[in-house]
């Protein structure tokens, strides 16, 4: 087909040549049909014509193409095709043709060009009415964007373009009377067995309002924030506040369901308390939610006052109530292990307090014996509690690393406390060979919790007179860590798995039958492989191995010390300024006090802190220690120096607790040190801590070195 721009140039150098032929021929009926001809041509060039003579330029080509024949069909070709009116182009042509070659045709030659004609006109009306019929649908939706919606009788067709809408649409008039609906309403109403539709839908609308008083908006709220509040996440207070929550929606549920709406009047108050005027640009707030026992679905409820009544929309919502729900219960599952973790750590921190002063104390066979082998054993059990932790962190999207400095020398010998016992008494080799001694910037804790999940699987798989090796090299600012063993190896199928699970691919458990492929890989591997990939841009914990060999396993720790901080070395005990007390007059009140709502870990605390020669007072609640604060400074004009605070405790909780303390020491001219003491050290906790007043924080179980640097910093 002959591109548009170039058909004008085409149609006038034809017109021309036929000129040129005519004025040699001296045809002045072709010389005049040529000449007029090329000046409509010229004036379409100008854009100074009207759509008549756009007509009048094709008939006058058409009667060319009769006196040249050999070119005639490509001039045809190249007529514009999207003219209107088609049949009158059309029917020229053909009277045309009939009268030119009127000698010439044959009887079969009349016939076919009278089907032509009729079948040309057939086509021509058909075409016209379908587009007649596409212009009232437009207009049809235009009238249903403007929610202007017809009775019965003359709104057939918006009603049949309802049907294809995934809402449930009915319309009510000014009586309260249904007047019209599509197939959706009825099929989300079928359920409710009554006689009518307007009986089904008016039922689903009074036990959706029932459904909705059975939860009052403060429980709702109260269930929402339950989740959202950072500052109490990972609380077991949360877990009281919901059975609680739990207890006033059992008594509202039982209260209104005694209630029955069976009266035509309540549900005129309903749709009057929940309607909202006009749809366009308009945000219902009132919605009501009817949950189908039958089905389990849900369905949301608006209704909108339009001019001519009411317009009742319903959404199947069961989706998008599911993922709510999902969410919902997810946050609660990592709620519960993080109380689970913490009413772990409560008891360790008593036990493991009280085995290390008795270990600093007694000083015979039994301490390497018995009580070491139980320091270590609690230590490596926090790391599984770590492990679990991590693990809910990773799964709601939440883990963040710590970074501090510390010193390579003290992880080295950490490890070797760890293992070298329990390596010594299996008669395996532990070696570690480490690069030179450096101060690193990173998450200590989080490498020592990879160590030792490496370090026990090493020594699990190892029989007597194996070697393990701890291998630390030092690339830059890079440090890569190797734990080598000659243990039992793994197969390379196994490998393989392994490799595919730490890397979060997908793996054809299909293909593996019933052979449970989460066994190749724990809870203290998968954390692990996670914990490296943050410790290390693009790090990974990559595991080699061969069958009755060896296994090696490596992972890489960035080093995040800036080159400000690599000016500062700091000391082993962390020594800085000491604390400059504001208090005016000398006493012998103690400095020290302990809140904690467990008494257990006061006799843990106060052990540990007698090993310094320092005392302490003892406080069981929040209010308790502020009441304590106060009658120190009314009695003796002082304040104590440093304080222990937990911050999971009833009543008022550590950080108000702080709040409180401190504003009422700024006001008096006076300050102290308060100490974040709590087994729930995330970093969301840390930071509402250090906003709240705190200055430090001492994680729990309490760590005797750690302790020790708390105590030089701000209180020797």
């Amino acid at each position: 087909m002959i591109f548009y721009k170039c058909k004008r140039g085409i149609q006038f150098s034809f017109a021309l040549k036929l000129l040129i032929t005519a004025s040699f021929s001296n045809d002045i009926y072709l010389i005049v049909i040529s000449s007029v001809n090329i000046f409509t041509i010229l004036l379409i060039l100008n854009k100074k014509y009207t759509p008549i003579w756009k007509y009048f330029r094709i008939i006058l080509l058409l009667e060319l193409c009769f006196n040249d024949q050999p070119f005639g069909p490509a001039i045809v070709a190249s007529i514009k095709y999207n003219i209107k009116y088609k049949i009158i182009i059309l029917s020229y042509y053909l009277l045309r043709a009939s009268l030119f070659f009127f000698h010439t045709f044959k009887i079969i030659d009349w016939i076919y060009l009278g089907i032509l004609f009729v079948g040309f006109n057939t086509y021509f009306y058909m075409h016209d009415l379908k587009q007649t019929d596409s212009k009232i649908n437009s207009q049809s939706q235009r009238k249903l964007t403007q929610f202007d919606i017809p009775s019965q009788n003359d709104s057939n067709e918006v009603i049949d373009f309802l049907n294809y809408i995934p809402l449930g649409i009915c319309q009510l008039d000014s009586n309260y009377n249904l007047v019209n609906s599509n197939h959706k309403t009825k099929k989300y109403c079928s359920n409710i067995k009554e006689d009518t539709l307007q009986q089904q839908l008016f039922l689903m609308i009074q036990r959706a309002w029932i459904q909705q008083q059975s939860m009052p908006s403060a429980l709702r709220f109260e269930r929402r924030s339950l989740f959202n509040s950072s500052e109490d996440y990972g609380s077991d207070f949360q877990l009281k506040r919901m059975q609680s929550c739990s207890q006033s929606r059992k008594k509202a549920i039982s209260f209104t369901s005694c209630r029955q709406y069976n009266n035509p009047v309540d549900i005129v108050q309903i749709i009057n308390k929940y309607k909202s005027k006009g749809i366009s640009g308009s945000i219902n707030l009132n919605s009501l939610k009817y949950r189908d026992q039958t089905t389990f679905k849900t369905y949301e409820i608006k209704i909108y006052e339009v001019s001519k009544g009411l317009l009742i929309m319903i959404k199947n919502i069961t989706k998008k109530e599911k993922q709510i729900d999902m969410k919902e219960r997810y946050h609660f599952q990592q709620m519960l292990i993080n109380s689970f973790s913490h009413e772990l750590r409560t008891p360790l921190n008593c036990s493991l307090s009280l085995l290390q002063t008795l270990e600093q104390q007694i000083k015979s066979e039994l301490n390497d014996t018995y009580l070491k082998p139980a320091i270590i054993s609690n230590k490596k059990l926090l790391h599984q509690i770590n492990d679990i932790l991590d693990f809910a962190n990773f799964e709601v999207q939440t883990f963040k690393l710590r970074p501090t400095i510390f010193k390579l020398s003290n992880l080295i010998q950490t490890i070797e406390d760890y293992f070298k016992a329990e390596c010594e008494q299996k008669k395996i080799d532990f070696v570690i060979q480490s690069c030179e001694d450096a101060f690193i910037r990173s998450d200590y804790d989080r490498i020592l919790q990879i160590l030792v999940n490496l370090l026990n699987n090493s020594v699990k798989y190892t029989k007597q007179e194996g070697i393990i090796q701890l291998n630390v090299k030092r690339v830059g600012s890079l440090y890569q860590f190797e734990v080598f063993d000659t243990g039992c190896g793994i197969s390379n199928e196994k490998l393989f798995l392994i490799n595919k699970i730490l890397q979060n691919q997908e793996v054809d458990i299909a293909r593996r039958g019933e052979e449970d492929y989460i066994q190749y890989v724990g809870l203290g591997l998968k954390v692990s492989s996670q914990i490296a990939r943050q410790l290390c841009d693009r790090g990974e914990l990559n595991i080699t191995s061969q069958l009755n060999q060896f296994t090696n396993n490596r992972f890489v720790v960035k080093d995040l010390q800036s080159y400000d901080e690599a000016l500062i070395i700091p000391t082993d005990e962390c020594i800085q300024e000491p604390y400059k007390s504001k208090v005016k007059t000398k006493c012998n009140c103690l400095n020290v006090l302990i809140v904690d709502d467990i008494p257990f870990n006061h006799l843990a605390f106060i052990t540990v802190l007698k090993y310094f020669n320092v005392k302490s007072d003892s406080a069981y609640d929040g209010q308790m220690a502020i009441e304590m604060v106060k009658n120190r400074f009314k009695n003796c004009k002082c304040t104590y120096k440093l304080i222990f605070m937990d911050i999971d405790m009833p009543g008022i909780d550590g950080y108000q607790t702080t709040q409180e303390i401190q504003q009422f020491l700024e006001q008096n001219d006076m300050s102290s040190t308060i100490i974040m003491c709590s087994a729930f050290d995330s970093k969301d906790n840390i930071d509402i801590a250090y906003k709240s007043g705190m200055k430090d924080i001492l994680p729990k179980p309490i760590e005797t070195s750690r302790l020790k640097k708390i105590l030089y910093k701000y209180y020797f």
